[in-house]
């Protein structure tokens, strides 16, 4: 059996992510390429609860790139995942929409859940103590652009898991926000 040649789009809250890998049949993982394109597509979100026409312009162009730079290394399957900035924005469907028909590429909305088990997943696989190191009471804090994650692990188990609306680029905007509302009061 050939190697397959894959792809992973991450569309994300500040950027669009691309790592092209390719899998031998002996189960090895090889990364041959990892391009990233910060877009700042929660700020649209997070500001006014929809995707503007000029951020969608923007993605599909990021994403029709990735579909030439697919095709040139022959990529033969791919997965394409959209997170908070996505799933909580009011036009979701008319951009996931967009984006198929200008690009070709198929992005599915995935849950917070489906987020961070692909996140843990992904730990475990890198970290050869992770197994060990959930054996204890163990916390993993994932701050990102949209939110913040905390779970916390005992015995090999998760015991609890928390997400705040409280990412990097959510508090941003908000700080943001409240300046110009402070500067339009002393006005």
């Amino acid at each position: 059996m050939a190697a397959l040649t894959f792809a992973a789009i991450d569309v994300g809250s500040f950027e669009v992510e691309m790592g092209i890998y390719e899998i031998s049949n002996r189960n090895k993982i090889r990364k041959l390429d990892q391009i990233r394109h910060v877009t700042a597509l929660g700020k649209d979100t997070y500001n006014n609860g929809k995707i503007s026409y000029e951020m969608v312009e923007e993605l599909c162009d990021v994403l029709a790139d990735f579909a030439r730079i697919m095709k040139s290394y022959k990529v033969t399957e791919y997965r394409a995942y959209a997170t908070s900035a996505m799933r909580e924005a009011r036009n979701n469907r008319i951009v996931l929409d967009q984006i198929r028909v200008r690009t070709g590429i198929q992005v599915r909305i995935i849950s917070n859940s489906e987020q961070r088990f692909i996140s843990y997943k992904a730990i475990a696989s890198k970290d050869a103590e992770f197994q060990k190191n959930i054996q204890r009471g163990t916390a993993i804090v994932d701050v990102g652009f949209g939110s913040m994650q905390t779970s916390l692990f005992d015995k090999d188990a998760l015991v609890s898991t928390q997400n705040l609306p409280l990412g990097v680029l959510r508090l941003r905007e908000l700080i943001a926000h409240e300046k110009l509302t402070q500067q339009g009061a002393q006005n």
